[in-house]
């Protein structure tokens, strides 16, 4: 799986943590900040958890799963201090639900889709799009993993590529979906899917897919932009660390990380 197994990472399951959390904050949770984060971002931000817990006193702590479940527990009161969304839309909804802080969301980053099929063994150059070649591959696929696009921003993406190609109908029998991105990426790395609709960062990490060319990138004007938006929900209005993070993930260094990791790096 793509998603990490630090300690630093809490996979969300069906319960939120948060029932073994009290309602207020201790002094030593004054220089902790929550960040509940879409799957796709998990090992990027375990690296801008690195550079800023160098040059700052604090200590962030991540949440890491499905866009549409992060914001369900948010809204049931999971005590999450900044939400790192896979899409924009999820945090202006908790600002217009005033359990977010509507003047504070901005892109992170933007995503890029890529279909990944692990039996290729050609190298295409570049791994430069390549669309009649990505078409054929995806029509002899038995089985396409994506994430699940009521979920997860990068699974609607995928949606909208398939349907803009008039692919979707002749595939929607082969298509297995995981929750989120992270577990598209578990069906076809373990095997239980021949091909997958997967977050470019995701196949830059791989080990085989550079080497081999089993990757192509999908046209981004064939679906709309993955703008990954971060909001600072209102409980941490108060929370220096959390503050201090917003502003980090502004800062050229964490751009910098945010591009080397396979994202557009929004200025």
């Amino acid at each position: 799986m793509f998603a990490s197994k630090s300690a630093s990472v809490l996979i969300l399951t069906l319960l939120f943590f948060w029932t073994s959390l009290t309602a207020e904050r201790s002094a030593a949770d004054s220089k902790k900040a929550i960040v509940g984060v879409a799957t796709n971002f998990i090992s990027t931000i375990e690296h801008l958890k690195v550079g800023f817990e160098k040059t700052h006193d604090g200590e962030v702590i991540i949440v890491a799963g499905s866009t549409g479940k992060l914001y369900a527990q948010i809204s049931q009161g999971a005590p999450i201090d900044i939400f790192l969304s896979a899409d924009k839309a999820r945090p202006a909804r908790l600002g217009n639900e005033e359990l977010a802080m509507k003047s504070s969301q901005f892109t992170y980053a933007v995503g890029q889709l890529v279909a990944w099929f692990p039996e290729v063994s050609h190298v295409l150059a570049d791994s430069s799009i390549n669309q009649k070649e990505t078409v054929e591959l995806l029509k002899k696929s038995s089985r396409l993993a994506i994430a699940n696009e009521m979920l997860a921003p990068y699974g609607a993406a995928s949606v909208e590529f398939l349907r803009n190609l008039d692919l979707y109908d002749a595939l929607k029998n082969r298509i297995v979906r995981g929750e989120n991105i992270g577990q598209a990426f578990g069906l076809v790395s373990s095997g239980n899917a021949d091909a997958g609709l997967i977050a470019f960062p995701q196949a830059l990490h791989h080990p085989d897919t550079l080497r081999t060319g089993q990757y192509r990138i999908i046209n981004p004007e064939l679906h709309l932009p993955i703008h990954q938006d971060a909001v600072l929900l209102k409980r941490a209005a108060d929370n220096a660390v959390a503050l201090e993070f917003m502003e980090y993930l502004r800062s050229p260094a964490a751009r910098k990380i945010i591009r080397e990791a396979g994202y557009v790096a929004a200025d």
